[in-house]
């Protein structure tokens, strides 16, 4: 997929210098579906929808982070929370742009969505240190040892499949660590 919002004004793509000069906005999840699929380092499939909320990080019409945001796929945390589900930047992104999109997006929820209590971001301990969400002022809060799932079965007291682990098990089935952002008031 082509990063670019408007190709047509698109002749020189060049990358900003700092992350700073990046522009943080809402975008449709239809956009950041495609980038994240395109730049994802574990986790390039994403659901269809429905997302509560997606971000791109813009310098001169051309993309270089997007963001997918629900609420939390654990049933039984709050309804208040809203959980990051994919952060995807380029290889050509500048440095700090994923600290500094988490930045601009939670002052954007707090913004725009008084009703959200708390931010949360599952980091994959395979793969990746939690920079990130440090440099950003998120604290780690919650340690998911690493399972085997067992999908080919329906799930315990229901007709229902599970769902399907379409990025492969490995990345479902890695140790997580919760990282969480109190927004307050």
């Amino acid at each position: 997929m082509d990063r670019r919002l408007y190709p047509l004004f698109d002749e020189l793509a060049e990358a900003p210098l700092k992350a700073t000069l990046l522009k943080v906005k809402p975008c449709k999840p239809e956009f950041a579906i495609g980038l994240n699929q395109a730049w994802h380092s574990r986790l390039p499939y994403a659901q269809r929808g429905p997302w509560i909320l997606a971000f791109a990080a813009t310098y001169r019409n051309n993309c270089f982070g997007v963001a997918l945001w629900h609420n939390p796929s654990a049933r039984n945390l709050p309804q208040d929370w809203l959980e990051l589900r994919r952060l995807a930047v380029p290889l050509d992104a500048p440095h700090c742009t994923c600290s500094y999109m988490l930045g601009k997006m939670r002052l954007w929820i707090k913004s725009n969505m008084p009703q959200i209590s708390k931010l949360i971001s599952y980091q994959d301990i395979e793969v990746h240190t939690g920079t990130i969400y440090l440099a950003a002022g998120w604290t780690p809060a919650w340690i998911v040892r690493a399972r085997v799932r067992d999908r080919s079965k329906p799930r315990q007291g229901t007709r229902r499949n599970y769902r399907c682990n379409s990025n492969g098990e490995a990345p479902d089935g890695s140790g997580k660590i919760r990282w969480e952002m109190t927004l307050g008031n």
